[in-house]
């Protein structure tokens, strides 16, 4: 919590290596209780897409015990009106470093433009010992939020804040209000870390499960993400009928994968028939084993982020259907 307002004399001190980069405060936007100094918008030049605007706000805020968090917001305005923003967020002590971590972040960096797609990344800095070569400040990058604009969808990935939470939220929207049937294995047939598609209204909802430890695990969801957005770009180029031809081979994956806490369940309840019929003695290791193996097994499950669902898959079909867009009064019909 603040622990007074900013003064004068603050505000003067903390500006000054910022003025010096040629940022400076915006008193009107600038909250003195909350000690948070907003600076004005500045037109950045951008070249890794065509006809498109970029600008940087930049805002400090007092962290209490002389700590301070310097948020960059970028801002992208494309030729198609798209708007992507990408943000970054450093905590320290020293303003004038946090500024220098933050410039080390050139904004071509947080941006990838591809034909049918268009990306936007924000992450968190950690200051790391010391400087690079060309004398910047050493930082490792987080991975927090991604935004991609995919034909009529909005792709949205934001990635867990605390490390136990091993699975980043996927969210897909479409942006034109047409209704839109998308294969519940749309992403899963990507791997074994990607989850099943489902719906709430207008939006469908996905995870993705991160392995590792960063920096590593940042680098491995970048890579997995942009594969996704790459994946999204051709099915939604193709016809629908497209994407089980496509893809028949991992959509029978995913139909494996569904029915294993089916397969399992089975399996244990013929072990279970079968060992009434061995001849054990009751004092034998094995037959103890099998009769405790229900309750571990409870316990395990209890134990697993998501429950495992039981069900009869449904087979992958072949969609009839000439296009991804439905009209809304056509599927009311």
């Amino acid at each position: 919590m603040p622990s007074h307002p900013l003064t004068h004399h603050e505000i003067l001190t903390l500006v000054e290596p910022f003025t010096r980069q040629g940022h400076h405060p915006d008193l009107l936007a600038t909250n003195r209780l909350e000690r948070r100094l907003v600076f004005k918008p500045m037109e950045r030049s951008f070249e890794a897409a065509n006809e498109s605007e970029l600008t940087e706000t930049l805002q400090l805020e007092g962290q209490g015990d002389e700590v301070y968090r310097l948020t960059r917001m970028l801002v992208c305005v494309t030729g198609s009106d798209d708007k992507l923003e990408a943000k970054l967020e450093i905590e320290g002590k020293d303003p004038a470093d946090l500024l220098a971590c933050v410039a080390s972040i050139a904004p071509e960096w947080q941006f990838r433009f591809g034909p049918g797609f268009k990306i936007a990344k924000s992450y968190r800095l950690l200051r790391g010992s010391g400087f690079t070569r060309d004398g910047a400040p050493a930082v490792q990058k987080i991975l927090t939020h991604m935004s991609a604009h995919v034909a009529d969808f909005v792709v949205t990935a934001t990635a867990p804040r605390f490390k136990a939470d091993p699975e980043a939220a996927i969210e897909i929207q479409p942006t034109n209000g047409d209704y839109r049937m998308l294969p519940d294995d749309l992403l899963a047939v990507l791997g074994w870390d990607w989850g099943l598609m489902q719906r709430r209204k207008d939006i469908w909802k996905s995870h993705l499960r991160l392995r590792g430890r960063e920096p590593e695990r940042s680098r491995r969801a970048e890579g997995k993400l942009d594969r996704m957005v790459e994946h999204l770009v051709q099915t939604f180029t193709e016809a629908p009928a497209r994407f089980h031809e496509r893809l028949a081979f991992a959509r029978w994956g995913v139909v494996l994968r569904r029915a294993m806490p089916l397969l399992i369940s089975i399996g244990l309840i013929g072990a279970a028939a079968a060992s009434a019929r061995l001849p054990l003695a009751d004092d034998s290791p094995v037959r103890m084993m099998m009769m405790n193996l229900p309750g571990f097994l409870m316990v395990f499950v209890f134990c697993m982020r998501r429950m495992p669902v039981i069900e009869i898959p449904p087979l992958p079909r072949r969609s009839t259907a000439p296009a991804w867009r439905e009209p809304l009064a056509a599927a009311a019909t």
